[in-house]
């Protein structure tokens, strides 16, 4: 179940903004790689691809690091 919301959330990329997709590709370019994690709440602060649950939060499952 996991890697289907992890290939649903590359496939999304193409619905970011630009800016957000050339940092994504920089820092792939710089060794960084996804990594799933524990689902959480997504910081409101912070550019992600989130997951919407049934309960209307908004959850980021995938995060970049190197």
């Amino acid at each position: 179940m996991n890697k289907i919301l992890l290939a649903a959330t590359l496939l999304s990329l193409g619905g970011c903004n630009a800016a957000y997709n050339e940092a994504v590709n920089k820092q792939l370019a710089e060794g960084y790689r996804w990594v799933e994690i524990p689902c959480r709440l997504a910081n409101p602060d912070v550019p992600a691809i989130t997951v919407d649950a049934p309960n209307g939060r908004k959850l980021v499952c995938n995060v970049l690091r190197k």
